[in-house]
């Protein structure tokens, strides 16, 4: 069939170990069209907007003359295959952009009417030719490709059996190989997406999302699921981003009732049904926040995010995009930043100072149930 959200290549050539940049990211990893001498540019990892070969670092001669056209010994694949798009091998990375070409996986008749007969399709594919869904994995923070359990847990719970999922390990030629259109990207321009693909973006992003299979197992008996958690980051090993001191705050949301939670210590789908059962969710800015995607959130549950960094600002920009429609839902940001880059001067590793008496009194403000502003020197916005 012929639609931008679906494409297919005819023989083309996979080199997962290929570095590439596109619109400023590197990744590994490029599909190669004989037929057309180039680069398949539908399955380029975008960044932003619908990507161009003018976005990437290729030199498409030179990739003509290393990819193994005709090599007898490069890997074939026959029959019909599914393209799944590059992974990161980071639990943040891999939620917020390696999802985007999955959208056929969520519920048909929540799909935007331009999607549902190319997801159609390839849902036939999948169940009833048994075709594989094939990934790149880019090692830009990891040197490996194997999948980290976390990510096995997320593609089963979308629908993907992990005995169709398949990592490109060789330069390797597909018969047929269908090309699911990106979805979704890491600082992506929905507006241009959607005119490129056609339909609405969040609303794909949002079916393939609220799909989610829950499996985890309900409470023992007796054990009530709290209402209010608050999700700590101060489980996690010194080389991880935190604030200084954030143990204290363990200690403050704990007497003021909330049960502490270290996301590390749970399974992913453990992680979403107890952000699905909570009415007053407190996160310290992190990749946990990206389950929220998931969950089925409670009428009126109100989620206050503590920033451990500046560019957390733009984080919780990029997930209220895709947070679930949620009647009452109430989104609080609390800065009591002082300093930034005490330990390193990446971002997501440094150990940086605020000011935990002003996030003490900034979390009441946001959540009395009152009129008066926060104070002045820890904003709170909705």
């Amino acid at each position: 069939m012929v639609s931008p959200l679906l494409r297919e290549g005819r023989g083309v050539v996979a080199l997962p170990d290929w570095p590439i940049t596109v619109q400023g990211r590197y990744t590994d990893g490029v599909l190669w069209d004989p037929g057309a001498v180039g680069p398949v540019i539908e399955a380029l990892h975008a960044v932003s907007r619908p990507p161009s070969l003018q976005d990437t670092d290729l030199d498409p001669g030179g990739l003509s003359s290393a990819a193994p056209l005709g090599d007898p010994g490069t890997r074939s694949i026959d029959g019909t295959s599914i393209f799944g798009g590059n992974l990161i091998k980071h639990f943040g990375h891999f939620l917020h952009e390696c999802l985007g070409r999955l959208w056929w996986l969520g519920d048909p008749g929540g799909l935007p009417e331009a999607a549902r007969e190319p997801a159609g399709e390839l849902r036939a594919r999948l169940q009833k030719d048994d075709a594989c869904v094939y990934f790149f994995v880019s090692r830009w923070l990891e040197p490996t490709r194997e999948l980290a359990p976390y990510m096995e847990e997320v593609l089963e719970g979308l629908g993907l059996p992990r005995q169709r999922i398949r990592i490109v390990g060789e330069p390797t030629r597909f018969e047929r190989l269908m090309i699911p259109g990106q979805g979704w990207g890491f600082d992506f321009d929905e507006r241009a997406w959607d005119a490129h693909l056609g339909c609405s973006c969040r609303r794909l992003m949002r079916c393939l999302l609220g799909g989610w299979r829950m499996a985890s197992a309900p409470p023992a008996p007796g054990q009530a699921t709290p209402t209010r958690l608050y999700v700590s980051r101060s489980g996690l090993p010194p080389a991880m981003g935190r604030l200084i001191g954030d143990v204290l705050l363990d200690g403050m949301l704990t007497a003021e009732g909330y049960a502490l939670y270290h996301p590390e210590r749970h399974s992913i789908a453990d992680q979403i049904h107890a952000y699905s059962q909570a009415r007053d969710l407190v996160f310290m800015d992190g990749s946990a926040l990206y389950l929220l995607w998931f969950c089925r959130l409670q009428p009126g549950t109100r989620i206050s995010v503590i920033l451990r960094r500046r560019q957390g600002h733009w984080m919780c920009d990029q997930l209220q995009r895709l947070l679930p429609v949620t009647e009452g839902l109430q989104w609080h940001v609390l800065d009591a930043l002082l300093a930034e880059g005490l330990t390193s001067g990446n971002d997501w590793e440094s150990h940086n100072l605020a000011d935990i008496s002003a996030l003490a009194r900034g979390r009441a403000s946001a959540t009395a149930e009152r009129a008066d502003p926060a104070p002045a020197h820890i904003p709170v916005m909705q």
